[in-house]
């Protein structure tokens, strides 16, 4: 079968091969109703334009990167979605890297995007130092930062109030009676999880109860480390009755630890965890969670690196959401 090219697009449009390639890319003005020529030559012969030629033309790829931690949880699958969204309406792609934690793994991703020539990037970082978004920056490549960030990071930041979101969370357990409170923290390299463990000691604080080294147990994020955590909790010859939990997959391992132990939740330790998740409101019990606007954040860091790709890189500003408590009956 014959490949069409630009020049069957020409003749059949009855226009200038230029004229063709002004309409594919926008680069210059071309009167409306020989463009409209085109584009219906362009959908009769069922044309596609070669993405690679189409990026020397213009500069562009029109591929967005986006820098995710884990693919496997439901918090960044719906950010996934609100971005993608939003550049599918604006003509990109997306080019999708999970990094898995795995610092490595983020360095040699950055790498691979900076040779594909991505327009821009979306990134939920992994590492605290990143010295390989220096080279993005030299190549001006605009850069949003998702749900985590850096203190002295230069560009723009999506995410929510952790801070806030994990002392609302806390002052829940307070206000319903508790007084012995535990934290599944997460690790601290990253941002979320230092404000979040900032504000469940703010509230602790603003009660008058003491904060017990050995009730604050770090992890990393998975559903087996929420297990072990708890279980470590647990094993603490005094117990707490009832524990703040940091992340979503760190929620779950906690209930499946406590079903381990056989004790009930919230009979016996009772639970409110970050981040929402389909499987929270038919756990048993379901969980009282603090939940991120996760879709908006996907929306929002993709409007700002567009903004940046039509010329306001310097001059974006940053978007912090606020949480929602969503009572259920873990406590």
């Amino acid at each position: 079968m014959k490949r069409i090219t630009m020049q069957d697009v020409a003749e059949q449009a009855g226009v200038s091969k230029a004229t063709v390639s002004h309409v594919i890319n926008e680069t210059r003005f071309v009167e409306g109703a020989t463009k409209e020529r085109v584009q219906e030559a362009i959908r009769s012969l069922g044309y596609r334009p070669n993405v690679a030629a189409r990026s020397l033309t213009t500069q562009r790829t029109r591929v967005i990167g986006l820098i995710v931690s884990d693919v496997t949880n439901t918090f960044f699958g719906e950010i996934m979605l609100g971005v993608e969204d939003v550049l599918i309406a604006n003509g990109y792609s997306l080019m999708v890297c999970n990094t898995s934690e795995v610092l490595d793994r983020e360095e040699y991703y950055i790498d691979i995007l900076l040779r594909q020539g991505v327009d821009g990037i979306i990134a939920a970082a992994t590492s605290q130092n990143w010295d390989a978004l220096n080279e993005a920056a030299k190549l001006n490549i605009p850069i949003v930062m998702l749900d985590r960030t850096f203190d002295n990071a230069k560009s723009p930041y999506v995410g929510v109030n952790n801070r806030y979101g994990a002392y609302l969370g806390t002052k829940h357990l307070i206000e319903r009676g508790y007084r012995e409170i535990g934290i599944l923290s997460g690790f601290q390299r990253l941002s979320t999880m230092r404000e979040r463990l900032s504000g469940f000691e703010m509230a602790l604080s603003e009660a008058g109860l003491p904060l017990r080294e050995l009730w604050s147990v770090a992890s990393q994020l998975s559903i087996e480390d929420g297990q072990r955590a708890m279980r470590e909790l647990m094993a603490q010859e005094e117990r707490p009755r009832a524990v703040f939990v940091c992340n979503n997959l760190l929620s779950l391992g906690a209930l499946m630890g406590l079903q381990a132990l056989g004790m009930r939740c919230p009979q016996d330790v009772a639970i409110v965890g970050f981040d929402d998740h389909p499987w929270a409101q038919v756990s048993s019990p379901p969980l009282t969670v603090v939940r991120q606007p996760t879709y908006r954040i996907g929306e929002t860091a993709a409007r700002k690196v567009l903004q940046a790709l039509n010329g306001d890189q310097d001059d974006i500003p940053s978007a912090l959401f606020n949480c929602e408590l969503v009572l259920r009956q873990s406590t």
